[in-house]
């Protein structure tokens, strides 16, 4: 099983969802994630989702990553600057 941390890049892989890419912005023990894109899915009410279903990528937003693990505001606009940054790798 892959390790997820906040702040992770992942793709859906299974349900409505499927193909679309989120950013972790919590974790539930003991199989479950809190994804968030910015549009959608906001920060505010993020889409909990099992760990089974998703894809997790290479790529790690520190700077949201850090705001999640400190407890600072996220906004919906870093999050979708994370994704598009993500986007423009190829990923």
């Amino acid at each position: 099983m892959d390790v997820v941390s906040v702040g992770q890049v992942v793709r859906a892989n299974a349900g409505r969802d499927k193909g679309n890419t989120y950013l972790v912005v919590g974790l539930k023990v003991p199989n479950g994630v809190w994804l968030a894109d910015g549009r959608k899915r906001r920060i505010a009410k993020p889409k909990m989702k099992n760990i089974r279903h998703i894809s997790v990528l290479e790529l790690i937003d520190k700077s949201v990553a850090e705001k999640l693990t400190v407890g600072a505001k996220v906004t919906d606009e870093d999050i979708r600057q994370a994704l598009r940054a993500c986007e423009c790798t190829g990923e």
